[in-house]
């Protein structure tokens, strides 16, 4: 759903707040705000400006941040500055401003200061948790129809991928035979090509059957890249200067499949990588809850750089659904380098 429709939606929600608000105070109180007199509209518009302040909050700052991530204790905790909130906001519009405009107070403060602290808290309170319970209904109804409709976008790409592969099995199977078979050939004599034949085999095969899954192994994605960076040292030799530091330890944590080899991708095809005095770096550092990845490369000026192009724009999407705002994504590029971040919870 589009942020104007969301805005929209919320708007009339609000509205019929404030209209069935309207409403109670005249059949309960016998109160019509329109026809009495201008200093109870003048309260009530207070009391509605401290209302919206407090449902605003909590729809775009509380639930999303706190309650949705199971963080119940911090939304408590922000619950209780929203009562504090609309406490101090209403006293201060309706007993500072508007009774110097009117002289005249909301309250009796006649009654003894704790008397009246109570009818303020007990007030703020049960006028907050009412309008928190309906932002947050309001918001998790919105996410819930927002995250239908990304999984179902994920049920399609995931469609399109198993089609993808079933129209290609027949090839990747020749291949992996041919390259099988030219392993063997060559393990006597030239057992140095026959390991690399090998190492190729299974980067291809990794790409080809083991990333079906959203989520792989950190491990298996690592051997992947040092996989995929041995055949760029292949082709330059002692002439390539890629520096790839690994800290942390490694056991069972997942991330995204094939989400990593695009950052060193970037790297490798678009960076100068055979430069002794420019080397690039790709820093991969692993605990058991944070998995963080940095590369920096000078630029090669003789190719176009694509490091903000289609690629790093799927990832980003892909990231988005996958990880919401639990993933820092960042690029930094100066005239002759350029340099990525990407921080995961794992």
């Amino acid at each position: 759903m589009s942020i104007k429709k969301e805005f929209l939606y919320n708007l009339l929600i609000i509205l019929a707040i404030i209209i069935l608000d309207l409403l109670g105070d005249y059949i309960i109180f016998d109160k019509d705000i329109f026809s009495s007199s201008f200093t109870l509209f003048l309260f009530k518009t207070t009391f509605t400006i401290s209302l919206l302040t407090v449902y605003i909050i909590n729809y775009i700052y509380s639930v999303p941040k706190f309650l949705f991530k199971k963080k119940y204790l911090q939304y408590f905790l922000a619950f209780i500055g929203m009562i504090l909130l609309f406490a101090g906001l209403r006293f201060f519009l309706e007993e500072i401003i508007l009774y110097n405009i009117t002289g005249r107070h909301n309250y009796f403060f006649d009654v003894p200061l704790s008397q009246l602290i109570s009818n303020y808290a007990w007030d703020s309170f049960y006028y907050t948790l009412r309008v928190c319970l309906v932002s947050a209904v309001v918001c998790l109804f919105f996410r819930y129809n927002e995250n239908k409709e990304e999984i179902h976008q994920l049920q399609i790409e995931q469609e399109k991928a198993k089609l993808s592969v079933l129209k290609s099995q027949i090839s990747p199977h020749f291949l992996f035979n041919t390259l099988n078979n030219l392993y063997e050939e060559l393990y006597e004599d030239k057992p140095k090509t026959a390991g690399d034949i090998l190492k190729l085999s299974k980067l291809l095969r990794y790409v080809t059957y083991e990333t079906n899954e959203d989520f792989t192994s950190i491990s298996k994605e690592i051997t992947f890249i040092e996989d995929y960076l041995y055949f760029f040292k292949r082709r330059y030799e002692d002439n390539f200067h890629v520096q790839l530091h690994i800290d942390g330890f490694v056991h069972n944590q997942k991330i995204p499949s094939l989400i990593l080899i695009h950052f060193i991708e970037n790297v490798c095809k678009h960076g100068i990588i055979n430069d002794k005095n420019r080397p690039a770096t790709i820093t991969l550092v692993i605990s058991d809850h944070i998995l963080e990845l940095k590369t920096k490369n000078y630029i090669n000026t003789s190719d176009t750089y694509t490091g903000q192009g289609i690629g790093t724009k799927n990832i980003k999407q892909r990231l988005e659904v996958i990880y919401k705002d639990s993933f820092i994504l960042e690029h930094q590029k100066t005239e002759n380098q350029f340099e990525a971040y990407l921080k995961l919870e794992l």
